[in-house]
């Protein structure tokens, strides 16, 4: 019977880390390199991208919600360390734009198209 709870337990917390990695890992997804920048630190090699996964692996380790530990980076480094700005009013031309850009390009063509025939 001991050996059965035994390698129960073992069972239930190697499922936990795996879920707890795991969520990790689609943190280091979201999360920019601070040296690479164009990277995420899933992608990095840094030594600096390294750091930041412990710091968030002691985050989960510690019970943090995804949005707590995003927000703690948001907080220490800026909104341009997590790789999908948030939607905001300081974002609003960094999402509206390229759609505006779009929406003339589009009015262009057709007004140009209506002047030859």
């Amino acid at each position: 019977m001991k050996k059965i709870c035994l390698i129960f337990f073992l069972l239930i917390s190697t499922n936990m880390s795996i879920a707890e990695e795991n969520r990790a890992i689609n943190l280091f997804k979201e999360v920019r390199c601070l040296v690479c920048q164009g990277q995420t630190i899933h992608e990095s090699n840094a030594e600096m991208a390294e750091d930041l996964k412990e710091v968030i692996r002691e985050k989960i380790d510690q019970g943090q919600t995804d949005g707590e530990i995003k927000s703690f980076l948001i907080e220490k480094y800026g909104n341009w360390i997590i790789m999908t700005p948030p939607f905001n009013g300081l974002t609003y031309l960094l999402w509206f734009v390229p759609l505006i850009i779009l929406l003339f390009g589009i009015y262009f063509i057709l007004s140009k198209k209506n002047h030859k025939v």
